[in-house]
């Protein structure tokens, strides 16, 4: 069986790669993401060479020997993927919570309740691709403006 390498290793790796560019705003060492995740730096590299497919990083300089020496700064989809930045779906999540904390609510009027739950079930029925694909349309610019 194969081990889930993203959750054990890959995803702390980008997390304290976008912690440390968040503090700094410059490339870093992967010496410096391995005192932020606690990994050792076989596990690092490992993980680094991984994320770099994607890329979660804008850049990457690279030894000869397939080592990775500076990792630049991360990607829109690296800072969505730890947490940094919403994702459609988290915002469809959370709109879909003020609809039912709205229908909940004992002190609104029956009509704005019983809408409210309606809502808050078409974003999570039928409607909810819609909705994710509305949030996350335009290259993510709706969730921004």
């Amino acid at each position: 069986m194969t081990e889930d390498t993203w959750h054990n290793r890959d995803l702390p790796v980008l997390r304290a790669a976008v912690d440390i560019y968040e503090r700094t705003g410059r490339t870093m060492k992967p010496r410096q993401i391995e005192q932020e995740c606690g990994f050792d730096a076989e596990t690092v590299q490992r993980a680094l060479r991984v994320l770099n497919l994607q890329p979660y990083f804008e850049k990457t300089s690279g030894a000869f020997g397939g080592g990775i020496l500076l990792v630049g700064a991360p990607t829109a989809e690296a800072l969505r993927v730890a947490g940094q930045w919403p994702t459609p779906e988290g915002q469809l999540e959370r709109l879909v919570a003020a609809f039912e904390a709205v229908a909940a609510d004992d002190t609104r009027p029956e009509e704005e309740r019983s809408r409210a739950a309606k809502v808050g079930l078409w974003l999570t029925g039928a409607l909810s691709q819609v909705a994710i694909g509305a949030l996350g349309g335009a290259g993510g610019n709706m969730m921004s403006g």
